[in-house]
């Protein structure tokens, strides 16, 4: 228990150097003796560690030439850790910017295949909803309810492929949730356009239903930006990050 949580400790502290780009500019990363040394580690912990993070896809071991970060389209995005280190190692405007946009690239779409459905069952839509007007008033788990809320709507969608993401892009989900509803003051507020949503859904209109999903992604996005602007980093010329205020839209 003691090595693994060494290594699991020694995971996280060299992910977030990672992502808060202290090694930005190099070509290679420090050796493992040197990042050994800095964390109070066995070079064997360290190779270890790096082990984990060539398997999510953010750092490559190459003979002779150490080992380097690998751009972030080819980190394993979806992956829990790593979606929760780039949380944490700092929020860039890029990075809330695609998390919406991928949204609304799936999700409205997603809302008017269930309005098209002729078989689309507004149970667990209902379930959902239900607790997440509980939940605002100190009755269960708002997130939690949030999150069944637009899986209903995806897998309700009928369509083998987005039914396919819905594992894949739950953890995403979850923290586009968790970062825009950020007190049940905000959750309550959004209680009415989820109602639109699956008001649209029920009454089989999937161009109300596509517009409805929109413009609650929208407001999740304006959410985001406008209550967490001090924890966004803002890109420099020279490859690092400052943390600085970022307008909201």
């Amino acid at each position: 228990m003691l090595m693994r949580t060494r290594h699991q400790d020694t995971v996280d502290r060299i992910a977030g150097w990672i992502v808060e780009g202290r090694f930005a500019g190099r070509p290679a990363l420090p050796t493992e003796e040197e990042i050994g040394g800095e964390l109070g580690v066995s070079r064997t912990v360290v190779r270890e560690a790096m082990r984990t993070l060539v398997a999510k896809g953010m750092v490559e071991v190459r003979r002779r030439h150490g080992t380097r970060i690998r751009p972030v389209d080819a980190w394993s995005l979806f992956d829990p850790q790593v979606v929760a280190w780039r949380v944490t190692g700092g929020l860039t405007r890029e990075f809330v910017d695609d998390l919406i946009h991928f949204r609304l690239g799936i999700e409205p779409h997603a809302a008017a295949l269930a309005a098209s459905n002729p078989r689309f069952s507004p149970d667990a839509l209902e379930d959902a909803y239900r607790r997440m007007a509980a939940a605002v008033d100190g009755n269960g788990d708002y997130h939690s309810a949030d999150l069944d809320f637009h899986e209903a709507i995806i897998v309700g969608s009928n369509n083998q492929f987005l039914r396919q993401l819905v594992p894949l892009i739950a953890n995403t989900l979850s923290v586009s949730f968790k970062l825009s509803v950020i007190s049940m003051d905000t959750a309550r507020g959004s209680l009415p356009m989820h109602r639109d949503v699956a008001d649209a859904i029920i009454a089989r209109e999937p161009e109300r239903a596509h517009a409805a999903l929109t413009k609650l992604i929208e407001a999740a996005r304006e959410d985001i930006l406008g209550a967490l602007p001090d924890m966004l980093w803002e890109e420099r010329t020279d490859g690092e990050r400052d943390r600085v205020p970022v307008q909201g839209p």
